[in-house]
């Protein structure tokens, strides 16, 4: 009985702990917006960087729907290994993210190069 009793507080902690780290990331990334708000004003090459860095596609899924091809013809492009020496594709976990602003200057400056692959 008490082991049980321990364990749901435990477990109360624990989502309290997380709620509060939740919150606390929620007003940090309302502070940097605020920041990069009032820095645009003042240089506007970071409010050009700031979209680069916020323009992500999502996954093998995101990089298919972008290119308008399927998702083996994505992952084929991703296995190519063209995207991550560009710097273009990189993983965030087990994930992948591609920089959308990178990739769309990589494709106006060369149209052709993932026909290929």
């Amino acid at each position: 009985m008490k082991t049980a009793t321990i364990i749901k507080e435990r477990k109360e902690v624990k989502k309290e702990l997380l709620t509060c780290m939740y919150e606390m990331i929620c007003k940090q990334k309302e502070l940097l917006e605020l920041l990069l708000l009032e820095n645009e004003e003042e240089d506007p090459a970071i409010m050009s960087q700031d979209e680069e860095v916020r323009n992500l596609i999502k996954g093998i899924n995101g990089l298919a729907k972008f290119l308008g091809c399927g998702l083996t013809k994505a992952q084929s492009i991703m296995n190519s290994g063209i995207l991550q020496q560009r710097d273009i594709a990189y993983r965030a976990g087990n994930r992948w993210r591609f920089n959308e602003a990178l990739l769309k200057r990589l494709l106006k400056e060369e149209p052709d190069i993932l026909n290929g692959v």
